[in-house]
């Protein structure tokens, strides 16, 4: 495959093209979810216990307030769901990173490795994540040569690297930060992809210095 890197690529491992191209969806996709939210609100029966109780606990005064902060709610449920997408496409635009979707998400020959990319270490209850660890340890039990799987948390339970084996032939759980650094070879990787994120958003100064507190919080150090 050649390589796809561009003098004026903002990161190393990936194209300006795909790096726009995932952002883009993901954006489109947030704003679409919030344009419905309201269409979804009035569709629904609206619990008007539930409305009293948020009106109360956030001091809303008008109907506008009220009627707003039901529809986020909807929508951000919806949006927290296109992130996993968006890692998925960022990780399966790296050279020699494919993505795979049917069994599982992301393959890359080269490294015989095999992954399922999932936003947040809670994206799942202990029945689901058993259920995609078996999943994996079969997909590569079924290939030829020995070839490693890994069920990608990217938002792990506490801000450190790790990758623990759950299955003896090769089944790994892995935070973010670990499996950028395994796919793209740069051990920062996730950390300068949040940077160009947040400078690629119309954010304030105020805002984008928060996100990159919450950062430093949710994500591994840099090494």
């Amino acid at each position: 495959m050649p390589q796809r890197r561009l003098p004026s690529d903002r990161l190393s491992w990936i194209s300006d093209a795909d790096l726009e191209s995932a952002i883009s969806s993901l954006f489109s996709s947030a704003k679409n979810t919030i344009q419905k939210a309201e269409k979804r609100r009035e569709r629904n029966v609206v619990d008007p216990f539930y409305s009293v109780l948020i009106a109360s606990s956030f001091e809303l005064k008008t109907i506008i307030e009220l009627d707003n902060l039901q529809d986020a709610g909807a929508a951000l449920r919806g949006i927290s769901n296109f992130l996993g997408e968006f890692h998925q496409k960022i990780l399966g635009s790296i050279n020699g990173w494919n993505n795979h979707d049917s069994g599982y998400d992301l393959e890359c020959p080269m490294k015989s490795i095999i992954a399922e990319v999932k936003n947040k270490h809670n994206t799942m209850n202990s029945t689901n994540t058993e259920a995609v660890i078996s999943d994996l340890d079969t997909a590569i039990r079924q290939k030829k040569g020995n070839w490693k799987a890994y069920l990608v948390q990217v938002i792990p339970r506490s801000p450190y690297r790790s990758t623990n084996i759950v299955r003896s032939r090769g089944v790994y759980v892995i935070d973010g930060a670990s499996f950028y650094h395994l796919a793209t070879g740069e051990p920062n990787a996730i950390h300068d992809l949040f940077d160009v994120f947040c400078d690629m958003f119309s954010l304030t100064d105020e805002i984008c210095q928060y996100c990159k507190l919450i950062m430093l919080g949710s994500l591994p150090p840099r090494i």
